[in-house]
Formats: C-alpha cells, sequence, structure tokens
C-alpha cells in the first residue's frame, strides 16, 4: 500500500511538472494576446476620434485590456510558483498582483473623474437649454419684438 502511494505522489508530481508550465505559458499568451487586440482597438478607436470627432472612450477600453492581460498574467506566475515556489517567483507574483492593484484603482479614481466631467457637461447644457426655453417664454409687449427691443411707440399704436 504504501508503495502505491509513493507512486501514485510521483505520478502527481510529474503530472504537474508537465500541466503546470503548459497553463502558465498558455495564461501567458492569452494576456499577451489580450494586450495585443486592446491596443489595436484603442488605436482604432483613438483614430476615430481624432479624425471623424468621435465620441469614445478610448482611455477605458485601453485600460480594461490592460487589467485584463495582467490577471492571465497574474494566474500565470501564480502557477509557476505552485510549480517552483523560490524567492524570485514570489517575488515576480508579488510585483504583479502590485501591479495589477495599481492599474486596478487608477482605472476607478479615472472612470470616476470622467463621469463627473461628463455629468457636469450634461447639467450644464441642461441649464443652458432651461435658459432658452425661458428666454422664449419671456413676456412681450405687444409693441415689442421677439428680440426685446421696439417696434414702435406705445402711444403711436393704431394712429
Amino acid at each position: 500500500m504504501l508503495h502505491l502511494l509513493e507512486q501514485m505522489d510521483i505520478g502527481m508530481d510529474t503530472a504537474l511538472a508537465v500541466a503546470v508550465p503548459l497553463i502558465s505559458g498558455i495564461a501567458e499568451l492569452i494576456g499577451l494576446l489580450i494586450i495585443v487586440v486592446s491596443l489595436l482597438r484603442t488605436t482604432y478607436h483613438y483614430m476615430r476620434v481624432v479624425l471623424f470627432h468621435d465620441d469614445y472612450d478610448y482611455h477605458l477600453e485601453m485600460s480594461t485590456g490592460l487589467i485584463t492581460a495582467l490577471e492571465f498574467l497574474m494566474a500565470a506566475e501564480v502557477s509557476k510558483t505552485i510549480l517552483l515556489p523560490s524567492l524570485d517567483a514570489v517575488l515576480l507574483l508579488v510585483a504583479t498582483f502590485g501591479s495589477r492593484a495599481l492599474m486596478s484603482i487608477l482605472l476607478r479614481v479615472e472612470m470616476r473623474s470622467e463621469r463627473a466631467e461628463r455629468a457636469e457637461a450634461k447639467r450644464d447644457e441642461h441649464r443652458a437649454e432651461q435658459r432658452a426655453v425661458r428666454q422664449s417664454r419671456a413676456f412681450v409687449w405687444p409693441w415689442q419684438d421677439r428680440d426685446g427691443g421696439q417696434d414702435q411707440d406705445p402711444g403711436s399704436r393704431g394712429e
């Protein structure tokens, strides 16, 4: 029975030695692919904004792509750390995790500031529309034109 358990342990070690580098390699490739695709998409949308004055948030697109890619790269580092728990692997994992956390925080701050700017612009636009409506509904004397000037003298009316 002990011999069987030892053989299973050796088999598991062999399976991990084969599977973990494969899994981490696939995760790294997916992370790099996400970076390339988000860079291409961001470049496309940036060019549309510059050339055609489109309204698209390409900053958010790039930031989201980088954060997603960092998640895959972090998964690759975690899987490598499982196989080779060395100090270098742990430090690389900590650095990857730290950069992902920092990017996530910066993205949230940026999104909040952009939302606040958009909300303020929308409020200003709404106030301008309300002001225009109020001015168009202002009381006008019959002898005044809509611009606020006077067409004729009130005493000369009807003469």
